[in-house]
């Protein structure tokens, strides 16, 4: 797992509950019905209105990812990896890799170096592996966007609940029983806004991010490195070439 991912969240939602512990009213005082109805449920009715049944269904996985560490190997060992690869190939030919190329785990990396053994010309390979890259990074973009969303909506539906408890506090101001409980829904709405917002949605949404980013890295230096194998360069001009590619804080 994601010790990061998991230890942030739960230092932020232990840090809440301790400061409501501390502050002397208990719990109680912070759940009430008609917030929690405005802000989980309005956001929960709005994400679904949002997005399509398929990429809804995708969201349990997305968050799971973002759960759980990077099965992508490190940049640097990727290159030294595609620079045994071209040496292997350019003494002993395409073929020579075949078996290897299967067991591979990196499904990006075996499509690309399946290509590789089916001689496929550089520009067609190259264009095939953009268009999957493009579809990866779609299907990425569409989990980030929905989780971008849920952050929104869920603080402008703690804004609403304020709203709506502001309505019902002045249309009662000459009865004090009701003052209370509408003031706690203006008030709480705006807290759970914010928690969901922060707490969940941010950390998941940023997380994803991060490891979008990395996997696109990942798949540019494999298209690359594909295509200049191809392309029968020396072994020396993929290394430097593919080296150009790793992001500064990987680099040594």
């Amino acid at each position: 797992m994601d010790k990061t991912t998991l230890g942030g969240i739960a230092g932020f939602w232990g840090l809440m509950a301790l400061a409501i512990a501390l502050g002397g009213v208990g719990f109680a005082a912070y759940i009430d019905v008609p917030s929690i109805v405005i802000v989980f449920g309005g956001t929960t009715s709005v994400i679904i209105g949002q997005h399509e049944g398929s990429d809804l269904k995708r969201i349990g996985k997305a968050l799971g990812i973002a759960t759980k560490e990077m099965t992508i190997e490190p940049i640097d060992e990727l290159i030294e990896k595609i620079t045994i690869y071209a040496t292997d190939i350019k003494k002993n030919g395409v073929m020579s890799v075949e078996a290897k190329i299967q067991e591979e785990t990196n499904p990006f990396f075996k499509e690309a170096f399946n290509l590789l053994v089916d001689n496929t010309k550089p520009e067609v390979l190259e264009e095939l592996l953009e268009i999957k890259k493009e579809h990866i990074e779609n299907r990425h973009k569409t989990m980030i966007g929905m989780l971008t969303n849920a952050g929104s909506v869920a603080g402008s539906m703690g804004m609403l609940g304020t709203l709506v408890g502001l309505v019902a506090m002045l249309a009662n101001l000459s009865d004090p029983s009701a003052v209370g409980p509408a003031m706690a829904v203006a008030l709480l709405t705006t807290m759970y806004g914010a928690l969901i917002g922060t707490g969940l949605a941010g950390v998941f949404e940023n997380k994803l991010i991060q490891k979008h980013t990395k996997e696109m890295i990942s798949c540019d230096i494999i298209i690359q490195g594909a295509h200049m194998i191809a392309a029968e360069e020396s072994i020396g001009n993929i290394k430097m070439k593919l080296g150009a590619i790793m992001p500064a804080s990987d680099e040594e």
